[in-house]
């Protein structure tokens, strides 16, 4: 049996009492719910108020708002929202280490002991170029984001995971907190390349979370 526009409008709004505002989720959650339902009222022979409270209360669990500290515990979301945002987090966060490791190792490798004969000065300038180019993207994408005036959960990750970084890559760029790149200190370059690195790789993996959320509001307004 197919439910009718009316109460597929019902699981939505139910959906949204239960805090999922994100477009996305709220899409393929109410696509599954009432996938479920149909199939209870078909097999079973059920009403559609049985049938729908039968299956959320299967969902109750991850509906249910839970914290955690990979994405700070003041953000309480829904548990299907925060398992994803954790998981996502985690993942981007493990590739831009990994790619971070790359120009790290190569100069440990380079440029162990002949630190006093490289000059710093044009790798810190290409750091800050990058550190205030990535932050204008970051800024528009926030602008359109806005802009878009619907909500989803790639813009929930990239607005919750790009604001603090940033804040930071604005500072690093305009030389308000020094890159500390320096031959005599051949140690704290190395951690300085490492940090500068990933700040830039986990940015700009945030970007491309900015782009899915537009690309899904194109879908969206298409449809």
């Amino acid at each position: 049996m197919k439910l009718t526009a009316q109460q597929i409008v019902q699981i939505e709004e139910t959906l949204v009492l239960n805090g999922i505002q994100y477009d996305d989720i709220k899409l393929e959650l109410t696509d599954h719910i009432a996938s479920e339902i149909e199939e209870k009222i078909t097999v079973q022979g059920i009403s559609f108020e049985v049938a729908f409270h039968e299956v959320f209360e299967n969902w109750k669990e991850q509906l249910r708002p839970t914290s955690s500290h990979w994405v700070g515990l003041i953000n309480s979301s829904p548990k299907i929202v925060l398992d994803k945002w954790v998981s996502t987090t985690k993942q981007l966060q493990l590739k831009a280490l990994l790619i971070a490791l790359v120009p790290t190792l190569f100069f440990a490798y380079f440029f162990n002991g002949k630190q006093n004969k490289f000059d710093y000065t044009l790798l810190i300038q290409i750091f800050k170029t990058m550190c205030l180019a990535i932050s204008l993207a970051i800024i528009i994408f926030k602008f359109l984001i806005f802009k878009s005036n619907i909500k989803t959960s790639f813009s929930l990750y990239f607005n919750k995971n790009s604001t603090v970084f940033f804040i930071y890559l604005f500072f690093y760029g305009l030389g308000f907190i020094p890159i500390k790149l320096s031959i005599w200190d051949y140690g704290t370059s190395l951690f300085f390349i490492l940090l500068l690195s990933f700040l830039l790789m986990y940015s700009i993996f945030c970007l491309k979370l900015a782009y899915q959320h537009l690309q899904f509001v194109k879908k969206l307004k298409l449809s």
